[in-house]
């Protein structure tokens, strides 16, 4: 137990039913006990924003990647906290584990709130959305599944945009070129709110797999 009274991340990896650190493609209408839509959140933070929509949308399963051990520690104890029987977490990097763990055709909707920007131009490789991992998420998402993505930092938006209004695989939401103003559909993340305090700017981009 930590001095927080949060448990270990190494408790958690060996005890908790709704942590995963896959192998090989799971058989998810087992672990979730159902053939309901799958929705994934990519890069959950401390995990508010997937602990909400679980609770909104009992009807949906919900999954979350992340590889950061605190925020895994926090989503995993609330989550255990409240019961929520539709929300599982799988531990590595998104990258990776996206083309191993899901069917073709699996996701309903996928969230990327925020990823790291990388600002730095030599570091831009790092960046998660690339159009290598855009033909993963079209290959793994249901057709008129959504793809939901939200950043701050303008460069990266931009640069985001022109990757899916390029690709065949998405089509905007909003129209051409265009992000969308706001998500009142959607809770808002701890640094989304941190953001628009500040009088930051969010680009929110929505498409949809076609």
């Amino acid at each position: 137990m930590s001095a927080k009274g949060l448990v270990s991340f190494e408790e958690i990896a060996e005890h908790s039913p709704i942590f995963h650190s896959f192998e090989r493609f799971p058989n998810w209408c087992s672990i979730f006990n159902n053939d309901s839509p799958v929705k994934l959140e990519i890069g959950f933070g401390n995990g508010s924003f997937l602990i909400e929509m679980a609770i909104r949308e009992p009807d949906n399963n919900f999954v979350g990647i992340d590889m950061f051990h605190k925020g895994i520690r926090k989503l995993v104890s609330k989550s255990e906290k409240l019961g929520l029987p539709n929300l599982h977490v799988a531990y590595g990097d998104a990258r990776v584990l996206v083309p191993v763990i899901f069917g073709e055709g699996q996701l309903a909707e996928v969230f990327v709130n925020f990823p790291d920007p990388w600002p730095k131009k030599r570091h831009h490789k790092r960046r998660l959305i690339k159009m290598s991992f855009i033909d993963i998420l079209r290959d793994k998402m249901a057709l008129g599944g959504r793809l939901r993505l939200a950043t701050d930092y303008q460069p990266y938006a931009e640069e985001m945009l022109t990757y899916l209004e390029a690709h065949s695989g998405f089509r905007n939401q909003t129209g051409s070129q265009g992000y969308s103003r706001n998500r009142a559909d959607l809770p808002k993340t701890k640094y989304e709110n941190n953001f628009l305090r500040a009088g930051s700017r969010i680009f929110y981009l929505d498409f949809i797999r076609q």
